[in-house]
C-alpha cells in the first residue's frame, strides 16, 4: 500500500521580478508528528524550505544566494526559467546560487527540533547551466556546509587549504561523492551518474527536481582538508531540543537551485524510496496545515480509512492512480466526523492509489 499524504496550498511571498521578497526572520520548527513509521522502524524529519533562510551576509541582487519564485522572471544561461509557472518546487519558491567569491555570501536558517537523534542531510534540487558552456554541469555545482549547528562553514572546520576548501566542501560533480550522482531505490547505495551535458543533461536537470543525500567532497584530503566522501549528518542532543539553532551554508559555485533541505534520522531514504515516493511522502507534508496536521491512513482487510482533523475546514479529498503524471479526482464519499477527525472509508481496488487534501 502506498502511504497517503496531505497536499495543501501554501503561499510564498512573491514579487514580479522573480525574487522572493525578504521576510521577517522565522524559526522553522519540527512538529512532533513529523514521524514516518512506527516502533523501531520510525524515523523523524524536519523540512527546511530553501527560500526560508532568516539572514544573509550579502543581499545584493544577483550575487550569491537568491530567493526565487515561479514567475519565470529569472532565467538560466540557456534562457530557461529558473522556476517556471508550473514548477514542482514544493512551495513555488527556491534558493538559487549565483556567482560570488568563495564564502562571499552565506545564508542562515533558524531551526528547532522536538526529537533528538542523528539527522542525515538530504536535498531536493535542480541544476542549471550557468558557466558559459552547455557541455556539462561540472563547473557550477558546489557549496559549503557547517560542521554542526551554530557553526560557521568557513571558519569552524579544523582544516582549510589556501584555496578555501575544507571539510564543509560539498559538490555535485565527478564521482560517487557528488550530489549529481544519485542512488536509486533498492540499489544498495550505488550511485547513478547524472553529470550529463547537451540535450540529455538539459532534459534531466533544468527545472526538474531530484532528491539526493549529501556527502563531503571526494577531493578532500585526510589530515589536510578533511575526510572525503562522508555522509553529512548533524547530532541533535536532548539539551538542544526546543532550542533555536542556527544552520549556515556558504557560497562556492553557482547553478544549483535548492527546493528544500531535509534533516532525517533515516540514513537510507534513497535506497528505501523512489523519487516519486519521496515526493508523495514528504512534499505535501511540508505544506502548512494548522499545527502541521497530515492526512493519515489505516487499512483493515480490503478497506482503507483516511483521516484528517475536523478543524481543517474548506478541504476536499482527492485521489490519483499515479504520481509522475497525477490526475487528481474528487473522492465523492462524504467524510464522517469521529471525535476530532474527519474519516472516509473506501474499498481497496487493484493497483496503487494516492490521496491528498486540497483546499
Amino acid at each position: 500500500m502506498k502511504r497517503s499524504t496531505l497536499n495543501v496550498l501554501a503561499a510564498c511571498l512573491l514579487s514580479a521580478t522573480g525574487i522572493v521578497a525578504p521576510r521577517a526572520a522565522t524559526v522553522i520548527k519540527q512538529d512532533p508528528s513529523n514521524v514516518v513509521g512506527t516502533g523501531t522502524n520510525a524515523w523523524s524529519y524536519l523540512i527546511v524550505e530553501g527560500e526560508d533562510y532568516s539572514s544573509e551576509t550579502d543581499d545584493t541582487p544577483g550575487v550569491g544566494f537568491t530567493r526565487v519564485d515561479n514567475s519565470a522572471a529569472i532565467t538560466s544561461l540557456l534562457g530557461n526559467p529558473i522556476l517556471a509557472t508550473n514548477t514542482t518546487a514544493s512551495k513555488k519558491g527556491a534558493l538559487l546560487t549565483q556567482p560570488a567569491v568563495k564564502h562571499g555570501d552565506k545564508v542562515t536558517y533558524q531551526v528547532q527540533f522536538t526529537t533528538p537523534g542523528t539527522y542525515y542531510l538530504y536535498m531536493r534540487f535542480t541544476m542549471f547551466e550557468s558557466a558559459g558552456s552547455d557541455a556539462n554541469y561540472l563547473s557550477e555545482d558546489s557549496f559549503f556546509l557547517p560542521p554542526d549547528f551554530d557553526k560557521d562553514p568557513q571558519n569552524d572546520w579544523p582544516f582549510m587549504d589556501a584555496n578555501g576548501q575544507n571539510g564543509g566542501y560539498t559538490e555535485g560533480c565527478c564521482d560517487v561523492a557528488g550530489y549529481l550522482n544519485i542512488p536509486e531505490k533498492g540499489g544498495g547505495g550505488a550511485r547513478i551518474n547524472h553529470t550529463l551535458g547537451d540535450e540529455e543533461g538539459r532534459a534531466f536537470w533544468e527545472g526538474n527536481f531530484h532528491w539526493n543525500d549529501l556527502l563531503s567532497s571526494q577531493f578532500l584530503v585526510p589530515g589536510t582538508t578533511g575526510e572525503p566522501s562522508v555522509r553529512r549528518k548533524y547530532e541533535v542532543t536532548t539539551n538542544e531540543v526546543g532550542k533555536t539553532l542556527t544552520w549556515t551554508i556558504s557560497n562556492r559555485e553557482y547553478g544549483t537551485v535548492i527546493d528544500l533541505w531535509l534533516f532525517s534520522t533515516n540514513p537510507d531514504l534513497m535506497d528505501q524510496y523512489s523519487q516519486a515516493e519521496l515526493d508523495q511522502l514528504l512534499l505535501s507534508g511540508s505544506g502548512s496545515a494548522p499545527g502541521g496536521a497530515k492526512l493519515t491512513a489505516s487499512v483493515s482487510g480490503k478497506k482503507i480509512t483516511l483521516s484528517w482533523p475536523s478543524s481543517l475546514t474548506g478541504y476536499v479529498l482527492e485521489s490519483s492512480s499515479s504520481l509522475p503524471t497525477p490526475a487528481w479526482t474528487l473522492v465523492t464519499t462524504p467524510p464522517v466526523v469521529s471525535g476530532d477527525q474527519n474519516t472516509v472509508t473506501l474499498d481497496i481496488g487493484p493497483g496503487a492509489s494516492f490521496y491528498r487534501l486540497r483546499k
